[in-house]
């Protein structure tokens, strides 16, 4: 207890709990209007088993809220730069122009003769001051991205892969550990894999790269719960899938990441999903008929 109190009496640490706090005084609000209805003759009995249940619930929500906020404290803590429903633009200490997409977050390492990047969380863009005496790098999972002189971008997904897509100049990929490394020119892709293994993915044109900075997203072919992952970087409120879409045909569309809602609106009409829109400016996501979980 002792610990927590030293930790909250920073300003920013208190600043990061009231704001899970919200969160989690929130979620409790949708479990309230998610709840059936109670007959009356059952909710004496209920009360009575409220007393002895009490404890062990507050233990459990303590753990489940541990469990689901600590790393975002983590990443609150650990990064420099951090993004929320928004796309930030900074410039690094030696020049170099960062772009973060929504929900992302870096930490920068810059030393006497390296410059490291490491991406904590999703899409960042970057253009890239060229200093040979002092390799730029881009370190995400166990891939490493290293500047010849470029403007690229690097997407740490959430499936732990990390793709590499160059605008302009060159690039190298390779991991952490060595082995397989591989050089990508203006509007090629790779993708790198926890195995280690590098894969060449289908070229895109120049200009479409990182085309989320100018607040659009393309997509070509692609599944239906990446594309609502994707547009739920942008809103202000949580964004939960309820049901299997993966048998759902892919998407190929172009979105507007400034409206994200009416985004989300667009490809539920298409997909045929269903939103239920909850306190909190929440949504949950399901199929509107036939094969559910």
């Amino acid at each position: 207890m002792a610990a927590y109190r030293h930790w909250v009496a920073d300003a920013h640490h208190h600043a990061v709990f009231q704001h899970e706090l919200k969160l989690w005084r929130s979620l409790s609000v949708i479990g309230e209007h998610l709840a059936p209805r109670e007959p009356v003759g059952q909710r004496a009995a209920r009360r009575r088993r409220q007393g002895l249940f009490a404890a062990s619930g507050l233990a459990a929500a303590a753990c489940l809220a541990a469990f689901l906020i600590g790393p975002d404290v983590w990443m609150r803590l650990h990064a420099d730069h951090r993004t929320g429903s928004e796309i930030r633009a900074f410039t690094l200490a030696d020049g170099t122009q960062a772009v973060l997409d929504a929900d992302a977050a870096i930490a920068v390492h810059y030393g006497a003769y390296t410059r490291t990047v490491e991406l904590l969380r999703g899409r960042v863009w970057f253009d890239v001051r060229h200093d040979p005496e002092h390799p730029f790098r881009v370190e995400a999972a166990g891939s490493v991205t290293e500047d010849i002189g470029t403007a690229f971008e690097v997407d740490y997904r959430v499936t732990g892969g990390v793709e590499t897509t160059v605008e302009s100049g060159v690039v190298r990929v390779s991991g952490r550990a060595g082995g397989q490394s591989i050089i990508l020119t203006a509007g090629q892709r790779a993708l790198w894999q926890h195995t280690g293994q590098i894969t060449r993915q289908a070229d895109v044109a120049a200009y479409r790269v990182a085309s989320w900075r100018d607040g659009q997203l393309v997509l070509t072919a692609v599944p239906v719960n990446v594309v609502i992952a994707a547009i739920a970087r942008y809103r202000s409120g949580l964004t939960l899938v309820v049901d299997h879409l993966d048998d759902l045909p892919p998407v190929t569309a172009m979105v507007d990441l400034r409206k994200p809602d009416d985004a989300l609106n667009a490809l539920a009409a298409g997909a045929h999903l269903r939103l239920y829109h909850l306190p909190g400016n929440t949504v949950l996501v399901r199929r509107s008929g036939g094969k559910k979980t």
